[in-house]
């Protein structure tokens, strides 16, 4: 018989390929039951190394926490996403900004001659802009977060309450085909639902590790994006079941 710790490998490799896991499947194909199944994502899941989630498992955000550590990550990736990101920008627009270092890439790429106005609560996305000719750029105040160098809290989201936007690009910690946008605090989640509440557009631009993710405190449904931006090819397999949700892909 199995042993236990063959079935975690096996469960392991499983899930770093596949992303998300069916218990019944696993069930099946290590040849026990159920109960044991769930006790052994119960147990891989509390070890931080899965997301055990109702009738299986998916993989765990493993993005680093602090924004130091992501600068150098996927560099190539995420300027293939800024360089599609642009493409939505016209002038007169009022764009927000989310925190992250995707979203920064994004605001390096906005040509001088775009004429918008930007809201951000992001010090250095607010940095980037500040000598841009034609944007107007609005600061969104609150309290200082060290490791993601934004401001949140409650004067943040009522900047954010009083503006209605074009679009929005939102820094994607997970996002997952069922349950939407995630995020790892309560407070990131707080002001990225507050932008995706009052953009007419609302677009995760993300590398593709993140697809197939879970973190803890929900943004959005999967329903509420309009478009879905990752370095690969609109056509690319891991991208067919968001289109299928009737998102658009760039």
């Amino acid at each position: 018989m199995i042993s236990k710790e063959e079935r975690h490998d096996f469960i392991l490799v499983k899930i770093k390929k596949e992303r998300k896991l069916a218990m019944v499947d696993l069930a099946a194909e290590l040849g026990v039951s159920e109960h044991t199944v769930r006790r052994d994502l119960k147990e891989l899941s509390d070890a931080g190394l899965l997301r055990a989630i109702r009738g299986g498992a998916t993989l765990r955000s493993n993005m680093p926490f602090d924004i130091y550590d992501r600068n150098n990550l996927d560099v190539m990736e995420k300027q293939s996403i800024a360089e599609k990101s642009i493409t939505l920008l016209k002038n007169h627009q009022v764009v927000f900004f989310d925190g992250g270092t995707t979203t920064q890439t994004i605001a390096r790429n906005i040509p001088d001659s775009l004429t918008l106005t930007v809201v951000t609560h992001s010090l250095p996305i607010a940095n980037i802009l500040a000598n841009s000719p034609n944007i107007t750029l609005i600061f969104a105040g609150g309290t200082f977060c060290k490791s993601s160098l934004t401001v949140q809290g409650q004067q943040t989201i009522s900047t954010f309450e009083d503006i209605y936007a074009d679009i929005s690009f939102i820094g994607v910690c997970s996002l997952d085909l069922h349950r939407g946008l995630t995020s790892r605090t309560h407070e990131e989640a707080a002001i990225k639902r507050v932008l995706c509440k009052n953009s007419m557009n609302i677009v995760a631009a993300t590398t593709s590790n993140k697809l197939d993710t879970l973190a803890s405190f929900l943004t959005c449904p999967i329903s509420d994006i309009s478009y879905l931006i990752t370095e690969k090819d609109p056509f690319d397999r891991i991208l067919q079941p968001y289109a299928a949700q009737g998102i658009t892909i760039l």
